[in-house]
This record gives C-alpha cells, sequence and structure tokens, in this order.
C-alpha cells in the first residue's frame, strides 16, 4: 500500500490534547521517516473544558468537518469524548498502547479517601465519579467541579473541596504526581469506557491514511475499548450516565468489570464477564443486557438523557 505523501492530524486546540498529539507524531514520525507529519490545531465545541462527559456528537463536530471536507487526513480523539454512533464513512484506524486507565484522588494535605471526615466534600466533573464516591463513602459530599483542571485545582485549594477526583493519565499529561494522593482500584472507582486511550479516525476511503497510522494500532488495547464502547452503547442512555467499564486482554481472554450506580450512590449494579478477545464487543453487548436485566435498566431510565 501507497503511504501519503503527509499525514496532518487534526486535534482539538487544548494544552491536554496537544500534548497527546505531541507523541502521537513523534510515533509516526519515528515509524515512517519520510512522511511528512504535521499538526492541524481545530478549535471547537468543549475546548476550553477538559475532564468532563462529552456533550454528544457536538463534542467532536468540528473535527469531524475536518475530515470529511479534507483539511485533516486523520483525527485524534480522546476516546471517552467520541460519540458511539459513527457514520460509515469514518474509521477507527488506530487505538495505540494505553495509558493509566484508573482514577486518582488529590488532597491539598495528602489524606486519602478513607480518612476524610464525614461531611467533607469530593468535587468531581463527572456524575461517574462523584456516584462511585459516595456508594464507597455515603457519609461524604460529593459536589460538582466545573471548567479546566487548573480551576478545578484552584477550587481545591480555595476549600470548594475537601478531595478531587480525576483521570489518571490528565494528571500524569499536567505533571501533577506530587499532587496525587490515591490511585483508585476498581473497588472504589471503575473508570469511563475509553478512558486512558486514544483513537485516530480516518475516512474507510482514505486506504493510504490507515495504512500509514495502523502502526501505532495496539490490538489487545483496541478491542479492550471496543468492549468498553458496545457495553455503554447497549445501555442507551445520557452522556453523563454514571456507568463504568474497564476491559483488559489477558493471554487472548478478555476480562471486563463494569458498573452502573444511581447518582446517589445508593443502587448499585456490578458485574464482571470474560470471554475470547476476538469477541470483544459481542461481550459487551452480552454484559450491558444482563446488568440491565440486574436492576440497571431502572437506574439508567431514571437519568435524563442531556441530549433530548
Amino acid at each position: 500500500m501507497t503511504l501519503p505523501s503527509r499525514l496532518r492530524i487534526g486535534v482539538r486546540a487544548n494544552r491536554l490534547a496537544l500534548t497527546l498529539a505531541d507523541e502521537v507524531v513523534d510515533a509516526l514520525r519515528g515509524a515512517h521517516p519520510h512522511l511528512e507529519v504535521g499538526l492541524v490545531k481545530i478549535a471547537g465545541s468543549g475546548d476550553h473544558v477538559h475532564d468532563g462527559p462529552a456533550a454528544g456528537p457536538a463534542f467532536t463536530r468540528d473535527l469531524d468537518a475536518a475530515l470529511a471536507e479534507g483539511r485533516v487526513d486523520a483525527a485524534l480523539h480522546d476516546l471517552p469524548d467520541l460519540p458511539l454512533v459513527r457514520l460509515d464513512a469514518y474509521v477507527l484506524a488506530a487505538v495505540p498502547r494505553r495509558r493509566h486507565p484508573f482514577e486518582v484522588f488529590l488532597t491539598r494535605d495528602g489524606r486519602i479517601l478513607d480518612e476524610l471526615e464525614g461531611g467533607e466534600r469530593v468535587g468531581s466533573s463527572t456524575a461517574l465519579r462523584r456516584a462511585q464516591v459516595l456508594a464507597y463513602r455515603e457519609d461524604l459530599k460529593a459536589v460538582g467541579a466545573k471548567g479546566s483542571l487548573e480551576t478545578h485545582w484552584k477550587q481545591l485549594e480555595e476549600g470548594h473541596f475537601d478531595g478531587l477526583v480525576m483521570a489518571a493519565t490528565d494528571a500524569e499529561r499536567l505533571g501533577w504526581h506530587d499532587r496525587v494522593s490515591e490511585i483508585f482500584t476498581t473497588e472504589v472507582c471503575i473508570p469511563a469506557p475509553g478512558q486512558g486511550a486514544l483513537g485516530l479516525e480516518a475516512l474507510a476511503s482514505r486506504k493510504d491514511v490507515l495504512a500509514a497510522v495502523r502502526c501505532l494500532d495496539d490490538p489487545d488495547a483496541h478491542r479492550a475499548v471496543l468492549a468498553e464502547r458496545a457495553w455503554l452503547n447497549e445501555l442507551g442512555a445520557g452522556d453523563d450516565l454514571p456507568a463504568g467499564a474497564l476491559a483488559n486482554i489477558v493471554d487472548g481472554r478478555l476480562v471486563m468489570e463494569a458498573v452502573v450506580v444511581s447518582p446517589d450512590g445508593l443502587e448499585v449494579v456490578r458485574d464482571e464477564i470474560e470471554g475470547p478477545a476476538a469477541q470483544a464487543e459481542t461481550l459487551g453487548v452480552k454484559l450491558a443486557v444482563r446488568m440491565l436485566e440486574r436492576g440497571a435498566r431502572e437506574i439508567v431510565e431514571a437519568v435524563p438523557d442531556e441530549r433530548a
């Protein structure tokens, strides 16, 4: 397959996205030394807000348009931002090796979640994190954190809340290692589907581009996120549903755990599934159906769909 003469990677114009994009560009240049690889910054919906629920298709609309109009050859997405339903014209060409998918806890004084006093406040930008904190510690208060991650830290410093939950990958990208008090296990917080993973999309018609970016694909990471996205899609709910899933591939087997929690943390449906990695999406759907039958349906139906 003949590669393109140049490769323009579209990326949202914010600090975190650009940090990720630099890593991808370096990897592509290393794999294809003679290929001209460059970034195209696309300003648009959500560029001023990080670490929150994606606002449906609007969140990726500008990148989608740039790809469809030929202004970029591939689009780089943080996978939790990518809408579950995509046009056939778009292909998830590569999912690079997944980074740390878990959640971390930040405090001003180094305390972990178990050391907070009853009634103290934990901030987070997503309903999933807040609901799981309440499910683990019903004596705490969970409050919404709005704006950029830098704003969240400032709110923590100013005492708007006593602890902050965020994605480990974002803390790493921002160099906040010394601010992290605790890395949550899935016993406390199962992450959002796709967390810690990137996706490169290209047009199905651009076989040359698909061939150029395929070198970045990690088959295990790709299958894992496909299982998680299939699970979430089968639940059929809004953008900020308190629903988390994490899949791993071990010796050709997919192992996946998932949770659906009511926003107040009082109702929790947890389950897991294992099977051949080649059946990743089927396993994700099967797990979702089973959880819906075990009580998740009532939780999902009670959470309003912000897209409506």
